[in-house]
């Protein structure tokens, strides 16, 4: 059986790992905590309405409050003490094992790791992004990797219809250079490829509830619209020290 290394350099460039019913249940509350709290911050008027409701059927509401500003992802970033329950998971465990003690990136310099949550409504457009390679982000600028390391990124589906996490990738596409360039948007300057949609292998991450995906920064991926219900998936950026990566 190949290691999550061997799998990430190899034909496809991602692995699945996946986290347990109890795990799953530890993220998806510091999620909802966090959700909850900054739905009675932006709109308390509606707080309770919210409260009452699952997050996978949070696009029944979402009508009473500004989406758009009230997600940034300042808002999606979960606080010090989540990101020390999380690390503690089993799943986190069995990363480590095959990684050495890595670090979680810190790209919007809070002074902790950013493990952060994405939510989709169900046939929104403007909640998905394009297609992307991650490295392409921090070669703009976003974050500064540290020296002797290796980014690895991994996403969690946290709420989602089986096999409609949303999770689109390009197996393969880790070991090709594709055309790309910088544009504003939402007021950053963000990666925008050069290629169509229908000129690329699309795959769908097939998942459920719990399972991750672990992925080389250099895998062309991005969201996809569709299903009943609001998604919700959970990410963030591994550093890993070079000597153990290719160790």
């Amino acid at each position: 059986m190949n290691t999550i290394k061997q799998e990430l350099e190899g034909e496809l460039g991602y692995t699945k790992v996946s986290f347990g019913s109890d795990e799953l249940e530890t993220l998806r509350k510091f999620i909802r905590m966090q959700w909850l709290n900054r739905i009675r911050e932006f709109a308390p008027a509606q707080a309770g309405q919210f409260a009452n409701l699952p997050m996978d059927r949070y696009h029944e509401l979402s009508c009473l409050i500004d989406h758009k500003n009230a997600w940034p992802k300042l808002h999606r970033i979960l606080e010090p003490n989540a990101v020390r329950e999380i690390r503690k998971l089993p799943a986190m465990a069995k990363i480590e094992q095959e990684f050495g003690r890595f670090k979680i990136s810190d790209e919007e310099n809070l002074g902790w790791e950013n493990i952060y949550w994405r939510l989709v409504r169900p046939n929104s457009a403007s909640d998905v992004g394009p297609m992307h390679a991650d490295r392409w982000f921090w070669d703009l600028g976003h974050g500064i990797t540290p020296p002797n390391t290796k980014r690895v990124k991994v996403w969690i589906a946290i709420f989602c219809e089986k096999g409609q996490a949303g999770f689109r990738l390009v197996p393969g596409s880790h070991r090709k250079e594709w055309p790309h360039h910088g544009e504003h948007r939402d007021g950053f300057v963000k990666p925008q490829i050069d290629v169509s949609d229908d000129q690329l292998d699309i795959k769908m991450f097939d998942s459920e509830p719990g399972d991750a995906i672990v992925f080389n920064d250099q895998l062309l991926h991005g969201g996809a619209i569709g299903g009943a219900l609001s998604r919700v998936s959970l990410e963030f950026t591994l550093f890993v020290q070079n000597d153990r990566y290719y160790h």
